[in-house]
């Protein structure tokens, strides 16, 4: 199914708990500098173009696409994968609302990605010329464009890290451990949250089979720190979470 131009619509007030479809105000979105009005831009005083919604599957981008936009997450969640280089797909990151894609394209002006919907998903897009005549209008939208980038890198790096130093448990106990982190961030519960993703999707993040992260989230379940139900988990022990997490960044 083909994205869908749609009319804007104003922020839904943020729960205490993310459901299946949250999405972030604009004020807690990662593009939020960017898309102020400035009277500098030619043509309409705004960042963003247009909205569009995807439904689950759809995809956003595709390696090799030339860059025409960045897109701020409204709503839903995307996955961003890359080629394994055996004719499959490696899931590099989740995106919650409230993250931005389409950064990977500033290198070379040819995306090195794929971003694909994982249920329905509503972004903002901002064409590539208007990031650029916004971040060169101000020091400060500047440097936050270049944040932005430096932060997709940081978080790329990091997670081939955890791949290389991790066990399969620490690896588990890290993708709680963030998804908590950014949750929280968002203004959303970091102890019970969505968890979109399915068992496969997961297992593709971090390089483990779909069986050894069924197993180990049952293991979490049964020891007590987790609740798990459908779409969502609860950490009832932080702190054995954390501490999983940080033994293996300090192994």
């Amino acid at each position: 199914m083909a994205p869908r131009e749609i009319v804007p619509s104003a922020p839904r007030p943020a729960a205490s708990s993310p459901r299946p479809g949250a999405q972030v105000a604009c004020g807690a979105c990662g593009m939020n500098p960017l898309c102020h009005p400035i009277a500098t831009l030619p043509g309409p005083a705004v960042a963003v173009e247009r909205r569009r919604r995807l439904a689950s599957g759809d995809a956003l981008f595709s390696a090799g696409a030339p860059r025409k936009a960045i897109y701020a997450l409204r709503a839903g969640f995307l996955k961003v994968t890359v080629s394994d280089g055996a004719d499959g797909q490696h899931i590099v990151r989740f995106l919650l609302p409230g993250d931005v894609a389409g950064l990977d394209s500033f290198a070379t002006g040819v995306h090195l990605s794929n971003v694909v919907a994982v249920g329905d998903c509503e972004v903002c897009e901002i064409p590539a010329y208007r990031a650029e005549l916004l971040s060169d209008s101000g020091s400060a939208r500047g440097q936050h464009l270049r944040r932005l980038i430096a932060g997709d890198l940081a978080c790329t790096q990091e997670h081939a890290a955890a791949l290389a130093r991790l066990t399969a448990t620490q690896r588990v106990a890290l993708l709680l451990c963030e998804l908590s982190r950014r949750w929280a961030e968002r203004g959303y519960s970091g102890t019970a949250f969505v968890l979109p993703m399915g068992r496969r999707d997961i297992g593709e993040h971090l390089g483990l089979a779909m069986e050894t992260v069924s197993r180990i989230l049952s293991v979490m379940h049964r020891n007590g720190w987790i609740r798990l139900s459908p779409g969502a988990v609860e950490i009832l022990r932080p702190a054995d979470i954390e501490g999983l997490r940080a033994a293996g960044a300090t192994a």
